[in-house]
């Protein structure tokens, strides 16, 4: 019998198969971001967030595919402990392109020239101050999943995800509906984020069904679809940033 023979087998293969194309994904945005950031297609600091979104997205499939490896038990693994891992991961992909996203909102013309009467505190202040939360936030995770405390760590992955999705997508918005952005290159790779700031928060989230007495399959079949979703965008933000280097070159 081979394994998409079996239903459970049907999805390991399914989530190996995505998390290979997240893998392959996640390594092509971060060459061709660094490619951009290099050529200055457009000259921002977010570049910095999403070349860190891409190392993360890797390590998220990695730590997907070998959770997926010690629940069908062909390794001596927990499960649950590598699964929290690739949750951490998966939800510090979206906070990165959150932070790209309020990067670029703050970088915008009309803001800069704002910012003194606007912001009591620099943009400055406040990345140090958001690395310090997120290290924060990271070594708090990391003490739970320790403590083998997995449902913790899903209802503190469903706040964050949409916290930061809706953050993400509401500085996405903004720059959207500003005349500098529209029909431009920035204004698709705009809509491109937000796609995959939705699916990726949506994917996050919707792990959570398990704990409130939704089927685990049903949850499973929803996360791999948004999954999939996922990394869909994240191969076509890829290939505009991609063709963006072409046109440079050109």
């Amino acid at each position: 019998m081979t394994l998409l023979e079996n239903p459970e087998g049907t999805v390991i293969v399914t989530r190996l198969t995505a998390y290979m194309l997240l893998f392959v994904a996640s390594i092509s945005l971060t060459y061709y971001t660094m490619q951009n950031s290099n050529r200055r297609t457009i000259n921002s600091e977010m570049w910095e967030y999403v070349i860190l979104a891409g190392i993360v997205g890797a390590l998220y499939a990695v730590t997907g595919t070998a959770e997926v490896i010690a629940a069908a038990d062909i390794v001596p693994a927990s499960a649950g402990f590598v699964g929290s891992i690739r949750r951490l991961c998966q939800l510090f992909v979206i906070i990165f392109f959150a932070l790209a996203m309020r990067e670029l909102y703050f970088e915008s013309p009309q803001q800069t020239e704002d910012r003194g009467v606007s912001m009591p505190i620099s943009i400055e202040s406040i990345r140090w101050i958001e690395a310090g939360f997120l290290f924060i936030a990271f070594i708090q995770f990391m003490i739970i999943i320790l403590l083998g405390l997995n449902s913790v760590t899903l209802v503190v992955q469903l706040a964050a995800s949409i916290g930061f999705t809706l953050y993400g997508v509401s500085f996405a918005a903004r720059i959207k509906g500003a005349a500098m952005s529209s029909r431009t290159v920035l204004d698709t790779m705009l809509t491109y984020i937000i796609a995959i700031l939705l699916s990726a928060g949506a994917a996050s989230a919707v792990e959570v069904g398990v704990l409130v007495g939704v089927q685990s399959a049903l949850v499973e079949s929803i996360s791999i679809v948004l999954t999939i979703m996922f990394i869909t965008f994240l191969l076509v933000l890829t290939t505009r940033l991609k063709q963006n280097v072409a046109d440079v070159s050109v």
